[in-house]
């Protein structure tokens, strides 16, 4: 009889932890991805990055960011929380970082200077918005200052 209820109890157990498991995960955001177009002046290093950063207009949604590197400035934004970006209206931050301590990183950090106040939090002019379905594809052009979906 005790092992009956101990295998019962088991059963129970287990079934609890499994419907509990089916609404638990990160919300699901909308994948986007893209591509930073830089200054043609400036060099990169090896382990040189570009950090795009979404601001949310409300403030009561998560953030997301994704990094780029040399040589094609690909990148795919998220965020610890969700899977993809949620749907809403961002400002686009973007910072290029050289890697500290490797040759001429600090000369480098001086070029990136200009194009980081351009594009920090509170100076950018790059806005987009991510809508729920399809995709995004992004081209983040920091010599025009523009965001465009491809």
């Amino acid at each position: 009889m005790t092992r009956s209820l101990l295998s019962g109890s088991l059963f129970v157990l287990l079934a609890i932890g499994l419907l509990s498991s089916l609404g638990c995960g990160a919300p699901k955001g909308t994948a986007v991805t893209g591509k930073v177009i830089v200054p043609s002046q400036l060099k990169f290093g090896e382990g040189d990055q570009v950090e795009v950063t979404f601001v949310p207009e409300d403030s009561k949604k998560p953030g997301a960011s994704g990094v780029a590197k040399p040589p094609d400035f690909t990148f795919t934004a998220a965020t610890p929380q969700t899977v993809g970006v949620l749907p809403g209206k961002y400002k686009i931050a973007v910072r290029i970082a050289p890697y500290l301590g490797a040759p001429g990183s600090e000369g480098r950090t001086a070029a990136f200077e200009k194009v980081n106040e351009n594009f920090n939090v509170i100076r950018t002019k790059l806005t987009y918005e991510v809508t729920a379905g399809a995709p995004h594809d992004l081209t983040i052009d920091l010599t025009k200052g523009t965001v465009t979906k491809n």
